[in-house]
């Protein structure tokens, strides 16, 4: 009787160190999918930032072609008359060329991809910083953010910084405060018209 109840007293002990490790491989796999997500969307927000500064770039160059096409117009007819609206075309025509030759035979995706590193590293934005997990993942995330630092460093590599936190950045009141003054004026009118009983 003794053997019996020493027997399945192991067969529960089995049951639950494979529901365990089941539960573990679960959300160690759901960690990396997250680290995974969050990565693809920093690079995806951070290339569209970069495409963004390139067109910028290339409008300064068409505006600078613009000024200096209405200096030479002042300084030959030596009256102050801006370039007529039908020469525009003539102005942006070159850039626009100019910009799909850099985009097709130039460098620009290789420019375009540094510029999207440099955001990435270097500058300060919402995206570039850890997103915020529930508290009940924290050991988890301990664990795996271990075993990938331990490999990194025999492979001879730095380590790999977090990249979340299990505490929100913004309390309710601190997000309101940097909230643009139009959003707070349009969140005050929606406060006051949902607080307002319908009348019956």
């Amino acid at each position: 009787m003794g053997g019996m109840l020493s027997l399945s007293h192991r067969r529960h002990d089995y049951h639950a160190m494979a529901k365990e490790e089941v539960t573990n491989a679960l959300v160690k796999s759901k960690l990396i999918d997250l680290r995974a997500h969050k990565k693809n969307r920093d690079e995806l927000i951070a290339m569209k930032m970069a495409v963004g500064r390139d067109q910028l770039h290339f409008s300064l160059g068409f505006y600078s072609l613009m000024l200096v096409a209405n200096v030479v117009r002042v300084c030959r007819y030596r009256r102050i008359e801006l370039l007529p609206i039908n020469y525009v075309p003539f102005c942006i025509g070159p850039v626009m060329f100019a910009y799909n030759v850099d985009a097709s035979y130039g460098n620009k995706m290789e420019r375009l991809n540094i510029e999207k590193e440099t955001i990435l590293r270097t500058e300060n934005h919402w995206f570039n910083k850890p997103i915020a997990l529930p508290v009940s993942m924290e050991a988890d995330y301990r664990k795996l953010m271990a075993e990938t630092n331990d490999r990194l460093m025999q492979m001879g590599c730095p380590p790999e910084r977090d990249w979340a936190v299990f505490s929100p950045y913004f309390s309710d009141d601190d997000l309101w405060r940097s909230a643009s003054p139009l959003s707070r004026m349009l969140h005050e009118q929606l406060r006051r018209h949902d607080s307002v009983a319908p009348v019956e």
